[in-house]
């Protein structure tokens, strides 16, 4: 009797494939037939999920912002902001790997209108997810937006990422989280104390 086929499941494994050859060969060298090779699959087995490598990016994309606001949110209720924030920096291998894809995509999406829409839009739903979080946070400074600081600290986050990525020797694990502690005092935001600083 044939094995019964979860699709999500088959969809994510095919994504995570994307994910592993982007980091290794950039995008330019994840076409469909090297991500169908990564996968142990043949082309037509990603051709039958996603329509195009268009398609499939987007589905890479949403699964990291995915995994990624579901970690945020996890160590928030378990440790705090500064767990939660840490979860988006590239602190350890899997990190370092969607740090690498999604600042591949968004630089693809500067000239692809239709993979910025769907990137646009899943950026957009993270930011909603992680409100609560930056609202519970900001309970001791009323006065301040919380979508505002929300914006503010991922991009002071988007920052020292980017800034690991270029120069890892300069950004290691324990100097970022110095420098998201040190954001988040400015803004008058309790740093605490962050784990997860594993190479």
């Amino acid at each position: 009797m044939p094995r019964v086929v979860n699709h999500e499941e088959r969809r994510e494994e095919i994504a995570e494939a994307a994910w592993r050859v982007i980091e290794r060969e950039g995008l330019a060298g994840a076409d469909l037939r090297e991500i169908a090779r990564e996968a142990g699959h043949t082309t037509g087995v990603i051709t039958h999920y996603f329509r195009d490598k268009r398609e499939l990016m987007t589905f890479a994309f949403g699964l990291l912002v995915d995994r990624s606001t579901a970690r945020m949110a996890r160590a928030s209720a378990e440790a705090g902001l500064t767990e939660a924030l840490a979860q988006v920096l590239p602190l350890d291998k899997e990190r370092r790997r969607e740090t690498a894809v999604w600042l591949a995509l968004v630089g693809a999406s500067l000239t692809d209108p239709q993979l910025a829409e769907g990137l646009r839009l899943r950026y957009r739903q993270a930011r909603e997810a992680m409100l609560p979080v930056f609202r519970t946070a900001l309970e001791e400074v009323p006065e301040e937006d919380p979508e505002d600081i929300g914006d503010e600290l991922l991009a002071v986050v988007d920052g020292i990422t980017v800034d690991s990525l270029s120069d890892p020797e300069r950004y290691p694990p324990g100097r970022q989280l110095a420098l998201l502690r040190r954001a988040l005092v400015r803004l008058g935001l309790p740093a605490g104390v962050c784990a997860g600083q594993s190479e």
